[in-house]
C-alpha cells in the first residue's frame, strides 16, 4: 500500500502542532505550506517543508497537485479587536486560502477544511446537530462563506469533509491563556454562567481527524465533546481541580467595554453534539471534561 501524501496549510498553530506529528506516525507522507519556515523547526525532519502564502497561488500549487489529502487550518486568529479591517483579514484569510486549495487539488482528492461551531451563532438552550440552521451574527456568516468555498470543490469530484470545530482544549489556544488565571484564584464565570462551552479534548480532534479522512466520510462534522457543559460548570471544575477559589464575575456589560464586538466569543451559548461522529461510530478518549482538564494538566506539565 502506498503512503498517502498530506498537505497541511496552516500547520504551524496550536492543532497543526499535535495533528502534524500524529498523521506523520500514523503512515503519512507530511507536507507543510507555512509562510515561516522557521515555525515548522519543532517538526521532525520526516515533514516536507513548502515555503509560500497559502493565500496567493504560486509554486507551491505544483504540490498541491500530487497529494491525495490536503488539510486548511489557515485562518486569522478571530482574538483580535474587530475593527472592520481586521475582520476583513478574519474573512479573506478563510476564503482565499479555501478557494485556492480547492483550485490547486487533483480531480479525486479529499479536501478536509476546518469552520467552526461559531456557523450556529447563539442559540442558547437549542441542542445543536450538524443539522442546525446557522446564525445571523459575524462569525456565522464567516462560517457560511467558508464553508461554501470548500464545497465548491465537488464541481472537480473533490472529497469534501468539513470541520465546524469546537474550543479546543490542549496546550495552546484558549486553555493555555486562562489556565494562569485560575491558578492565581482570579477565576471566574462570565455573565450569568448558564451559556454552554461547546469543547473537544486536543488528542480526540486529531484522532477524530484521522478518522474521517481513513474512509473518507464526507460533510459535514461537529468536533467537539458528546458532553458540553456551561461556563458555570467549566469554571467549577476547573477551580475544584486546581483546588483554587473562583468566585469572580464578569458581567456581559463590562466585557462588551474591555472586547467589544469580540466579546460575543465569549456570551454566545452553543450546546453543539456530535451526532456526525457518533453516527460513524467514532469513540471519544476523553468524553467528559474533568477527565479531559486532569488529563491536559498532568500530561502537559500546566
Amino acid at each position: 500500500m502506498l503512503m498517502k501524501k498530506v498537505l497541511v496549510l496552516g500547520g504551524t498553530g496550536f492543532i497543526g502542532s499535535y495533528l502534524i506529528p500524529y498523521l506523520s506516525k500514523s503512515g503519512y507522507e507530511i507536507y507543510l505550506l507555512t509562510r515561516n519556515p522557521g515555525k515548522a523547526k519543532k517538526f521532525s525532519s520526516k515533514i516536507k517543508i513548502i515555503k509560500g502564502n497559502p493565500l496567493q497561488l504560486k509554486d507551491w500549487s505544483e504540490i498541491a497537485k500530487k497529494v491525495d489529502i490536503a488539510i486548511n487550518l489557515v485562518g486569522q486568529n478571530i482574538f483580535g479587536r474587530w475593527t472592520k479591517k481586521y475582520k476583513e483579514l478574519i474573512l479573506e484569510s478563510r476564503i482565499k486560502s479555501t478557494e485556492n486549495i480547492v483550485f490547486a487539488l487533483k480531480s479525486g482528492a479529499i479536501l478536509v477544511n476546518a469552520s467552526a461551531v461559531g456557523y450556529y451563532g447563539n442559540k442558547g438552550e437549542e441542542l445543536v446537530t450538524e443539522e442546525s440552521k446557522p446564525g445571523n451574527d459575524f462569525l456565522s456568516k464567516v462560517c457560511i462563506e467558508w464553508e461554501k468555498k470548500a464545497f465548491a470543490g465537488k464541481e472537480k469530484d473533490l472529497k469534501v469533509i468539513i470541520l465546524r470545530i469546537g474550543v479546543v482544549l490542549g496546550k495552546g489556544g484558549m486553555f493555555a491563556r486562562i489556565l494562569p488565571i485560575f491558578k492565581l484564584g482570579l477565576g471566574g464565570t462570565i455573565g450569568n454562567g448558564k451559556q454552554w462551552f461547546p469543547w473537544i479534548h486536543i488528542e480526540d480532534l486529531v484522532q477524530a481527524i484521522h478518522f474521517l479522512i481513513q474512509k473518507p466520510y464526507e460533510g459535514i462534522y461537529n468536533l467537539v465533546s458528546p458532553n458540553p457543559v456551561t461556563n458555570k460548570e467549566f469554571t467549577k471544575i476547573l477551580a475544584k481541580i486546581l483546588k483554587r477559589p473562583a468566585f469572580l464575575k464578569i458581567p456581559d456589560l463590562i466585557l462588551k467595554f474591555i472586547l467589544g464586538e469580540v466579546s460575543q466569543l465569549a456570551i454566545a451559548s452553543i450546546k453543539a453534539y456530535p451526532k456526525g461522529l457518533l453516527s460513524l461510530g467514532f469513540n471519544f478518549k476523553f468524553p467528559y471534561l474533568e477527565e479531559s482538564l486532569r488529563d491536559l494538566i498532568k500530561r502537559e506539565n500546566l
